[in-house]
Protein backbone atom coordinates (compact mmCIF):
# COMPACT_ATOMS: atom_id res chain seq x y z
CA UNK A 1 0.00 0.00 0.00
CA UNK A 2 1.07 3.68 -0.46
CA UNK A 3 1.43 6.03 1.95
CA UNK A 4 0.79 9.78 1.65
CA UNK A 5 1.46 12.65 4.37
CA UNK A 6 -0.07 15.58 3.89
CA UNK A 7 -1.33 18.74 5.56
CA UNK A 8 -4.44 20.91 5.14
CA UNK A 9 -3.52 24.75 5.36
CA UNK A 10 -5.73 27.56 4.90
CA UNK A 11 -6.73 31.28 6.69
CA UNK A 12 -9.14 31.33 9.54
CA UNK A 13 -12.45 30.09 8.25
CA UNK A 14 -11.98 28.99 5.09
CA UNK A 15 -13.31 25.39 6.10
CA UNK A 16 -10.40 23.45 6.52
CA UNK A 17 -11.48 21.45 8.81
CA UNK A 18 -14.70 20.82 7.55
CA UNK A 19 -12.88 19.06 4.50
CA UNK A 20 -10.90 16.99 6.96
CA UNK A 21 -13.98 15.93 8.85
CA UNK A 22 -15.80 15.27 5.27
CA UNK A 23 -12.69 13.19 4.30
CA UNK A 24 -12.36 10.92 7.60
CA UNK A 25 -16.22 9.93 6.68
CA UNK A 26 -16.24 9.49 2.91
CA UNK A 27 -13.11 6.63 4.27
CA UNK A 28 -14.64 5.09 6.45
CA UNK A 29 -12.37 6.21 9.72
CA UNK A 30 -15.23 7.66 11.53
CA UNK A 31 -18.89 6.98 11.49
CA UNK A 32 -20.23 10.20 11.59
CA UNK A 33 -18.81 13.96 10.39
CA UNK A 34 -18.00 16.32 12.81
CA UNK A 35 -19.10 19.62 13.14
CA UNK A 36 -16.81 22.75 13.70
CA UNK A 37 -19.79 25.13 14.76
CA UNK A 38 -21.47 22.09 17.13
CA UNK A 39 -18.32 21.47 18.69
CA UNK A 40 -18.19 17.99 17.73
CA UNK A 41 -14.79 18.34 15.11
CA UNK A 42 -13.02 14.95 15.36
CA UNK A 43 -9.38 16.65 14.96
CA UNK A 44 -10.59 19.81 17.58
CA UNK A 45 -10.08 17.09 20.69
CA UNK A 46 -9.48 20.23 23.54
CA UNK A 47 -12.26 22.03 25.24
CA UNK A 48 -11.11 25.35 24.53
CA UNK A 49 -11.33 24.33 20.18
CA UNK A 50 -14.59 22.71 20.67
CA UNK A 51 -15.95 25.57 22.96
CA UNK A 52 -15.06 28.67 20.67
CA UNK A 53 -15.21 26.65 17.22
CA UNK A 54 -11.72 27.19 16.15
CA UNK A 55 -8.54 24.60 15.90
CA UNK A 56 -5.80 25.83 18.73
CA UNK A 57 -3.12 22.69 17.74
CA UNK A 58 -2.35 20.69 14.64
CA UNK A 59 -4.07 17.25 14.71
CA UNK A 60 -3.47 14.07 12.55
CA UNK A 61 -5.77 11.26 11.84
CA UNK A 62 -5.68 8.86 9.15
CA UNK A 63 -7.38 6.89 6.14
CA UNK A 64 -7.28 4.95 3.41
CA UNK A 65 -8.43 5.76 -0.23
CA UNK A 66 -7.76 3.80 -2.92
CA UNK A 67 -4.66 1.93 -2.38
CA UNK A 68 -3.35 4.42 -0.60
CA UNK A 69 -2.76 5.23 3.88
CA UNK A 70 -3.42 8.58 3.98
CA UNK A 71 -2.02 10.30 7.08
CA UNK A 72 -3.63 14.16 7.36
CA UNK A 73 -2.36 16.31 9.44
CA UNK A 74 -5.32 19.40 10.60
CA UNK A 75 -3.78 22.96 11.26
CA UNK A 76 -5.28 26.31 12.82
CA UNK A 77 -5.52 29.03 10.72
CA UNK A 78 -5.04 31.75 13.50
CA UNK A 79 -2.00 33.84 12.93
CA UNK A 80 -1.83 33.32 16.64
CA UNK A 81 -1.25 29.71 16.14
CA UNK A 82 1.40 29.81 13.46
CA UNK A 83 4.23 27.94 15.03
CA UNK A 84 1.61 24.69 15.00
CA UNK A 85 1.84 24.98 11.37
CA UNK A 86 5.55 25.48 11.31
CA UNK A 87 5.73 22.40 13.01
CA UNK A 88 2.93 20.54 11.07
CA UNK A 89 5.03 21.42 8.01
CA UNK A 90 7.97 18.97 8.86
CA UNK A 91 5.72 16.24 9.20
CA UNK A 92 3.59 16.12 5.58
CA UNK A 93 5.56 16.03 1.62
CA UNK A 94 2.74 17.10 0.50
CA UNK A 95 -0.18 20.12 0.95
CA UNK A 96 -3.77 21.27 0.36
CA UNK A 97 -4.17 25.15 0.46
CA UNK A 98 -7.82 25.81 1.33
CA UNK A 99 -9.26 29.46 -0.50
CA UNK A 100 -12.67 30.64 0.23
CA UNK A 101 -14.21 31.40 -3.26
CA UNK A 102 -15.76 34.63 -1.24
CA UNK A 103 -12.57 36.01 -0.05
CA UNK A 104 -10.12 34.91 -1.98
CA UNK A 105 -6.56 34.97 -0.89
CA UNK A 106 -5.74 36.07 2.66
CA UNK A 107 -2.68 37.38 4.45
CA UNK A 108 -2.07 33.65 6.30
CA UNK A 109 -2.77 32.19 2.38
CA UNK A 110 0.09 34.12 1.22
CA UNK A 111 2.27 33.10 4.64
CA UNK A 112 1.59 29.27 4.52
CA UNK A 113 2.11 29.03 0.71
CA UNK A 114 5.46 30.60 0.59
CA UNK A 115 6.86 28.77 3.47
CA UNK A 116 5.82 25.53 2.03
CA UNK A 117 6.97 26.81 -1.64
CA UNK A 118 10.17 27.45 0.64
CA UNK A 119 10.32 23.55 2.35
CA UNK A 120 9.85 22.78 -1.09
CA UNK A 121 6.58 21.19 -0.55
CA UNK A 122 4.10 20.54 -3.54
CA UNK A 123 0.52 22.14 -2.75
CA UNK A 124 -3.00 21.34 -4.31
CA UNK A 125 -5.35 24.47 -4.13
CA UNK A 126 -9.10 23.99 -3.09
CA UNK A 127 -11.31 26.84 -3.68
CA UNK A 128 -13.89 26.15 -1.12
CA UNK A 129 -17.48 27.62 -0.29
CA UNK A 130 -19.03 27.50 -3.51
CA UNK A 131 -22.38 27.53 -1.57
CA UNK A 132 -21.87 31.01 -0.28
CA UNK A 133 -23.37 33.66 -1.64
CA UNK A 134 -20.62 36.04 -3.34
CA UNK A 135 -18.54 32.89 -4.40
CA UNK A 136 -16.42 33.35 -7.71
CA UNK A 137 -14.28 30.44 -8.33
CA UNK A 138 -12.84 32.20 -11.13
CA UNK A 139 -12.10 35.29 -9.04
CA UNK A 140 -10.73 33.00 -6.68
CA UNK A 141 -8.47 31.56 -8.87
CA UNK A 142 -7.49 34.96 -10.32
CA UNK A 143 -6.10 35.80 -7.10
CA UNK A 144 -4.06 32.87 -6.37
CA UNK A 145 -2.44 33.33 -9.28
CA UNK A 146 -1.92 37.28 -8.63
CA UNK A 147 -1.37 37.19 -4.95
CA UNK A 148 0.22 34.34 -4.55
CA UNK A 149 2.48 33.96 -8.13
CA UNK A 150 1.53 30.75 -8.61
CA UNK A 151 1.26 28.96 -11.86
CA UNK A 152 -2.09 27.23 -10.62
CA UNK A 153 -4.14 24.76 -12.78
CA UNK A 154 -8.18 24.72 -12.74
CA UNK A 155 -8.35 21.33 -13.16
CA UNK A 156 -12.28 21.69 -13.68
CA UNK A 157 -10.89 23.27 -17.26
CA UNK A 158 -9.96 20.60 -19.49
CA UNK A 159 -8.13 22.44 -21.97
CA UNK A 160 -6.47 24.28 -18.98
CA UNK A 161 -5.24 20.92 -17.99
CA UNK A 162 -3.81 19.36 -21.31
CA UNK A 163 -1.77 22.13 -21.83
CA UNK A 164 -0.66 22.37 -18.55
CA UNK A 165 0.46 18.42 -18.96
CA UNK A 166 1.74 19.66 -22.67
CA UNK A 167 3.89 22.29 -21.85
CA UNK A 168 6.64 20.83 -19.99
CA UNK A 169 6.95 17.77 -22.42
CA UNK A 170 8.09 18.14 -26.35
CA UNK A 171 6.23 14.91 -27.04
CA UNK A 172 3.13 15.65 -26.06
CA UNK A 173 2.77 19.37 -26.66
CA UNK A 174 3.74 18.32 -30.62
CA UNK A 175 1.01 15.00 -30.53
CA UNK A 176 -1.53 18.58 -29.03
CA UNK A 177 -0.74 21.03 -31.61
CA UNK A 178 -1.17 18.74 -34.58
CA UNK A 179 -4.88 18.21 -32.95
CA UNK A 180 -4.28 15.02 -31.26
CA UNK A 181 -5.48 14.63 -27.51
CA UNK A 182 -2.71 12.64 -25.52
CA UNK A 183 -3.62 9.70 -23.18
CA UNK A 184 -4.74 10.94 -19.88
CA UNK A 185 -2.64 8.73 -18.00
CA UNK A 186 0.47 10.19 -19.41
CA UNK A 187 -1.33 13.95 -19.42
CA UNK A 188 -0.99 13.26 -15.49
CA UNK A 189 1.96 11.84 -15.45
CA UNK A 190 3.65 14.90 -17.30
CA UNK A 191 1.44 17.14 -14.14
CA UNK A 192 2.57 15.85 -11.89
CA UNK A 193 6.49 16.05 -13.01
CA UNK A 194 5.82 19.48 -13.24
CA UNK A 195 3.71 19.57 -9.51
CA UNK A 196 6.28 17.64 -8.46
CA UNK A 197 9.14 20.13 -9.16
CA UNK A 198 6.97 23.16 -7.86
CA UNK A 199 6.37 24.01 -11.63
CA UNK A 200 2.15 23.88 -11.51
CA UNK A 201 0.03 23.64 -8.83
CA UNK A 202 -3.85 21.88 -9.57
CA UNK A 203 -6.75 24.14 -8.28
CA UNK A 204 -10.01 22.53 -7.46
CA UNK A 205 -13.00 23.98 -6.34
CA UNK A 206 -16.40 22.79 -4.33
CA UNK A 207 -18.17 23.41 -1.02
CA UNK A 208 -16.91 21.08 1.79
CA UNK A 209 -19.68 21.48 4.13
CA UNK A 210 -22.23 19.66 0.55
CA UNK A 211 -19.52 16.78 0.15
CA UNK A 212 -18.97 18.68 -3.65
CA UNK A 213 -15.99 18.23 -5.10
CA UNK A 214 -13.97 16.44 -2.12
CA UNK A 215 -14.14 13.31 -4.03
CA UNK A 216 -11.94 14.67 -6.86
CA UNK A 217 -9.41 16.53 -4.35
CA UNK A 218 -8.98 12.78 -2.90
CA UNK A 219 -8.03 11.43 -5.98
CA UNK A 220 -6.10 14.35 -7.33
CA UNK A 221 -3.90 13.69 -3.62
CA UNK A 222 -3.35 10.14 -4.90
CA UNK A 223 -2.14 11.38 -8.00
CA UNK A 224 -0.30 14.67 -7.66
CA UNK A 225 1.19 14.57 -3.76
CA UNK A 226 4.45 12.82 -3.74
CA UNK A 227 5.03 9.40 -1.14
CA UNK A 228 7.54 10.15 1.32
CA UNK A 229 11.45 8.83 0.79
CA UNK A 230 13.94 7.69 3.24
CA UNK A 231 16.23 5.02 4.15
CA UNK A 232 14.81 2.51 6.79
CA UNK A 233 18.27 0.82 7.13
CA UNK A 234 20.01 4.88 7.57
CA UNK A 235 20.43 6.12 11.11
CA UNK A 236 17.83 7.21 12.92
CA UNK A 237 16.40 10.96 11.73
CA UNK A 238 13.29 12.13 12.98
CA UNK A 239 11.27 15.49 14.62
CA UNK A 240 8.63 15.87 17.29
CA UNK A 241 6.14 18.11 15.49
CA UNK A 242 3.55 17.80 18.27
CA UNK A 243 3.62 17.29 21.87
CA UNK A 244 0.49 15.93 23.60
CA UNK A 245 0.00 14.53 27.70
CA UNK A 246 -1.49 11.12 28.63
CA UNK A 247 -2.58 10.53 32.10
CA UNK A 248 -1.39 7.28 31.74
CA UNK A 249 1.44 6.84 29.66
CA UNK A 250 2.83 10.46 30.00
CA UNK A 251 4.38 12.37 27.24
CA UNK A 252 3.02 11.74 23.76
CA UNK A 253 5.65 12.35 21.09
CA UNK A 254 3.99 12.91 17.59
CA UNK A 255 7.36 12.16 15.27
CA UNK A 256 7.83 11.85 11.70
CA UNK A 257 10.45 9.62 10.84
CA UNK A 258 13.07 10.89 7.79
CA UNK A 259 15.41 7.92 8.11
CA UNK A 260 16.12 5.26 9.93
CA UNK A 261 13.67 3.13 12.27
CA UNK A 262 12.65 3.44 15.75
CA UNK A 263 11.13 0.51 18.01
CA UNK A 264 9.77 -0.34 21.20
CA UNK A 265 12.97 0.06 24.17
CA UNK A 266 15.28 1.97 21.70
CA UNK A 267 17.22 4.48 23.59
CA UNK A 268 17.00 8.18 23.38
CA UNK A 269 19.69 9.98 24.83
CA UNK A 270 18.79 9.60 28.72
CA UNK A 271 15.42 8.05 27.83
CA UNK A 272 13.78 4.80 26.42
CA UNK A 273 11.16 4.44 23.97
CA UNK A 274 8.56 2.81 26.15
CA UNK A 275 5.86 2.33 23.67
CA UNK A 276 4.78 3.37 19.68
CA UNK A 277 1.90 3.65 18.49
CA UNK A 278 0.38 4.54 14.62
CA UNK A 279 -2.83 6.39 13.67
CA UNK A 280 -6.21 4.66 12.71
CA UNK A 281 -8.74 7.55 11.96
CA UNK A 282 -8.91 9.67 14.73
CA UNK A 283 -7.19 6.90 17.38
CA UNK A 284 -4.30 5.64 17.48
CA UNK A 285 -3.29 1.92 18.15
CA UNK A 286 0.02 -0.33 19.40
CA UNK A 287 2.21 -1.02 16.45
CA UNK A 288 5.92 -1.46 18.51
CA UNK A 289 7.87 0.08 15.75
CA UNK A 290 7.92 3.25 13.09
CA UNK A 291 10.25 3.50 10.06
CA UNK A 292 11.40 6.19 7.58
CA UNK A 293 8.70 7.87 6.31
CA UNK A 294 5.95 7.19 8.76
CA UNK A 295 4.37 9.66 11.21
CA UNK A 296 3.65 7.69 14.59
CA UNK A 297 3.51 8.79 18.86
CA UNK A 298 5.97 7.49 20.72
CA UNK A 299 6.07 7.54 24.64
CA UNK A 300 9.25 7.05 27.08
CA UNK A 301 10.67 10.65 26.25
CA UNK A 302 10.10 12.01 29.64
CA UNK A 303 12.50 15.05 28.29
CA UNK A 304 11.36 15.66 24.87
CA UNK A 305 9.77 18.97 23.62
CA UNK A 306 8.00 20.21 20.51
CA UNK A 307 10.24 20.71 17.83
CA UNK A 308 12.95 18.14 19.33
CA UNK A 309 15.49 16.81 16.52
CA UNK A 310 15.46 12.51 17.37
CA UNK A 311 19.07 10.77 15.97
CA UNK A 312 21.58 12.33 13.38
CA UNK A 313 20.79 16.09 12.47
CA UNK A 314 23.07 16.27 9.28
CA UNK A 315 19.87 13.61 7.67
CA UNK A 316 17.51 16.25 8.14
CA UNK A 317 15.97 16.69 4.42
CA UNK A 318 16.03 20.70 3.43
CA UNK A 319 12.75 22.66 4.29
CA UNK A 320 12.89 20.34 7.63
CA UNK A 321 14.27 23.37 9.59
CA UNK A 322 13.13 26.11 11.40
CA UNK A 323 11.23 28.71 9.12
CA UNK A 324 10.51 31.76 11.97
CA UNK A 325 7.23 31.78 10.81
CA UNK A 326 5.76 33.08 14.41
CA UNK A 327 7.48 34.96 17.26
CA UNK A 328 6.12 36.06 20.20
CA UNK A 329 4.60 39.72 20.35
CA UNK A 330 3.36 40.02 23.86
CA UNK A 331 3.84 39.32 27.08
CA UNK A 332 1.18 37.91 29.49
CA UNK A 333 1.51 38.15 33.32
CA UNK A 334 -0.29 34.89 34.91
CA UNK A 335 -2.09 34.70 38.05
CA UNK A 336 -3.74 32.03 39.87
CA UNK A 337 -7.04 32.79 41.52
CA UNK A 338 -5.90 31.25 44.51
CA UNK A 339 -2.08 32.08 45.45
CA UNK A 340 -1.90 28.78 47.06
CA UNK A 341 -2.09 27.07 43.66
CA UNK A 342 0.86 29.26 42.01
CA UNK A 343 2.69 26.23 42.27
CA UNK A 344 0.54 24.33 40.32
CA UNK A 345 -0.17 26.79 37.91
CA UNK A 346 3.67 27.22 37.34
CA UNK A 347 4.35 23.35 36.37
CA UNK A 348 0.90 23.41 34.25
CA UNK A 349 2.71 26.40 31.91
CA UNK A 350 6.02 24.28 31.60
CA UNK A 351 4.24 21.86 30.44
CA UNK A 352 2.58 24.06 28.33
CA UNK A 353 5.66 25.58 27.05
CA UNK A 354 6.66 21.73 26.19
CA UNK A 355 3.84 21.48 24.19
CA UNK A 356 4.86 24.77 22.10
CA UNK A 357 7.99 26.19 22.83
CA UNK A 358 7.29 29.86 20.97
CA UNK A 359 5.06 30.41 24.79
CA UNK A 360 8.03 30.28 26.93
CA UNK A 361 6.87 30.41 30.31
CA UNK A 362 8.88 31.92 32.59
CA UNK A 363 9.20 32.94 36.33
CA UNK A 364 11.23 36.07 37.84
CA UNK A 365 12.65 35.09 40.75
CA UNK A 366 12.94 38.54 42.08
CA UNK A 367 9.37 39.40 42.02
CA UNK A 368 8.03 35.88 41.99
CA UNK A 369 5.65 36.40 38.66
CA UNK A 370 4.98 33.97 35.89
CA UNK A 371 4.92 35.36 32.40
CA UNK A 372 4.08 33.81 29.29
CA UNK A 373 5.18 35.00 25.71
CA UNK A 374 1.93 34.88 23.63
CA UNK A 375 1.79 35.57 19.22
CA UNK A 376 -1.71 37.75 20.28
CA UNK A 377 -4.73 38.00 21.67
CA UNK A 378 -6.64 34.76 20.99
CA UNK A 379 -4.02 32.77 22.87
CA UNK A 380 -5.10 34.48 26.04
Amino acid sequence: MKTRNIGIFAHADAGKTTITEYLLHRCGAVQQRGSVDEGTAHTDTLAVERRRGISVRACAASFIHGDSNITLVDTPGHADFAAEVERAIWAIDGAVLVVSAVEGVQAQTELYFNALRKAGIPVLFFINKLDRVGADRDAALESLRRDLGAPAVPLWDETAFVEAACEADDALLEAYLSGQTPPRPLLEASLRRRVLALEAFPALCGSALKGQGLDQLLEAVELYLPEPAGDPSAPLCARVFALAFDKAMGRAAYVRLYSGALENRDPLGPDKVSQIRRLRGVKAVDCGRLQAGEIGIVYGLEGVRAGDLLGDGSLLPPGREAAGLAQPLLSAKAEPEDPSQLRSLKAALEELSCMDPQLKASWSPFTHELFVHLMGGIQT
